[in-house]
Formats: structure tokens, sequence, C-alpha cells
């Protein structure tokens, strides 16, 4: 898991909002104009509080609550200016990190999740750090119920937590019935020096997602997969399949984090006393 690019601000955030704005008819455009000094401060905060890491913190503002539907309209009516914010946001991160949804790494992003959820902050619509191109099945699963029943947050930010550079994405290697293929059991285990704080939301994140349960379901055809591509490797000349697999590994940690769930299943298979094996396996 890595963390996304954040946008750049040039232009500012603040500007991209006001051409977003600027597009609406005008009996929204006119109360959103006579909110802007309440819009600007809002964006400040959230700024602060990111770069704080205080994103808990912010509470609900009641000058929001008359503005609720025109705010949101900047995001639920498409423009051209939205359209526009949405591709850059997804342009900013690496090609081969645009692969995977953030939230979970399993699949393509589809939509985007406002991590401050719209309904609570619709202030931040169309702020480009609240929100995160992912999936639908994760931003449906975190939904509004961004923090935890005594005001803690359940997810990662994906634009401004740090992810430690430790090991705490596993897996375990079995053989199923008869040589018929080969299993694997994830598990998240915390490494002895990373904080309390940030490991409780890593734990969170991955409980709430269910994604321990989502690599399982993945993972044994993803293994027939890793394996026919080490085949074929082998079939067409190629040296060393252990080798190979390992430098596979050692790519997917590079480009997407040391505890990817398939940089993690690549590196287990890579390093199996069965390996070649497994390998015969049709």
């Amino acid at each position: 898991m890595k963390r996304l690019t954040a946008l750049a601000t040039d232009p500012a955030y603040l500007d991209r909002y006001i051409e977003i704005r600027n597009r609406k008819h005008l009996k929204v455009r006119r109360p959103l104009i006579a909110a802007q000094e309440f819009v600007e401060e809002r964006y400040e905060v959230l700024a602060d509080s990111v770069a704080d890491n205080t994103l808990s913190e912010i509470t609900i503002d009641a000058r929001s609550t008359p503005l609720k539907a025109i705010l949101r309209a900047c995001y639920d009516v498409s423009t051209g200016p939205l359209r526009d914010l949405k591709k850059a946001i997804v342009a900013a991160q690496s090609a081969r990190l645009r692969k995977y949804c953030p939230m979970c790494g399993t699949t393509l992003h589809s939509t985007f999740d406002h991590y401050l959820p719209a309904v609570k902050f619709p202030e931040f619509a169309v702020h480009p750090l609240n929100l995160v191109p992912c999936c639908s099945k994760c931003n449906s699963t975190k939904d509004d119920d961004w923090l935890s029943a005594g005001g803690g947050r359940q997810y990662l930010h994906a634009y401004s937590d740090e992810i430690p550079d430790r090991q705490f994405v596993t897996v375990d290697l079995h053989e199923q019935h008869g040589l018929a293929g080969v299993g694997a059991t994830f598990s998240l285990v915390k490494p002895c020096d990373v904080g309390t704080e940030i490991w409780e939301l890593i734990k969170s994140h991955f409980d709430r997602l269910h994604l321990i349960d989502r690599y399982d379901e993945q993972g044994n055809d993803e293994i027939a997969e890793i394996l026919a591509d080490c085949r074929t490797h082998v079939e067409t000349g190629g040296p060393d399949a252990r080798a190979f697999l390992a430098g596979l590994a050692n790519d997917r940690r590079s480009v997407y984090g040391r505890n990817h769930w398939r940089a993690v299943l690549m590196e287990a298979l890579s390093t199996h006393e069965n390996f070649e094996t497994w390998l015969q396996i049709p």
C-alpha cells in the first residue's frame, strides 16, 4: 500500500471549486457566491488538518446545513470543470499505481470516495484531498461511517497517512487435497516497532473493508495465474523460475508497497520449499 500523490495546488484547490461553482445555474450559483467566505475558511481548516494529521478533529460546521443541497450539487451534478478535476486527480498518480483501488488493492477504481462524508461535510464535496479514486465496493462499504464511536478515524486517508515500511500483511501457503492446487491464507500481524496509533488505524481499515477475507477469496486463483506465468517463463527458455518470480515480487513491492497482497503472495511462493513441485501442477 502506498500513498496517493496529492493533486498539485496550481491552480489552487479553491480556484478549482470556483470554476465548478461558476458553471452552475444562477439559482445555485448566487448562494454559493454569497457563501464564499465560509468555503474559504473551511478549505483552510481541511488543509491544516491534513498537514497536522488531525483529520478526526474536524467537526461539522452548522453553517453548512442550509447550503447542503447546493454545495453537494457541485459534485452530484457533473460539469466540465468537475470532470477535469477527476481526470487530474487520477492523472497525478503513476500509470501502474492507477491499476488498483488504493483502499483495497484488489481492483480498478471506478468511482470516488468522499473521505469526509459529503452528507456531513458538503463544503468539501469537490476538494481534491477529499476525493479518493476507489472501487465501488470500498466506497459503499465505507459509506459515511468514517469515525468510530470513540471519535477515531476508521480508514486510512490515501493522500496523507504514512504507511510504515514494515511487513504486516503475511500469507501462509498450503497444498490443497491431492495436489489439486495451492491455497493461501492471509493475515495481519503487528510489527513490534510500529506505533499503536497508526497500527490501530491500519487494523481498522483492513477490518472494516474485510481486506483479509478479500485477499483469501482471490488468493487461490491468483496463485494459479502466477504459477502459470512461471511455467511459461521456463517453457520459453527462461532460466530459474524462482529468480524470475522473486524479481516480479520485488517489482510489485517497489510500485505498490511491500504490503500489497500480490507482492506478498509472489514473495512467499518464490521462497517456498515446494515451489518447484507446485510448478508441475497443471
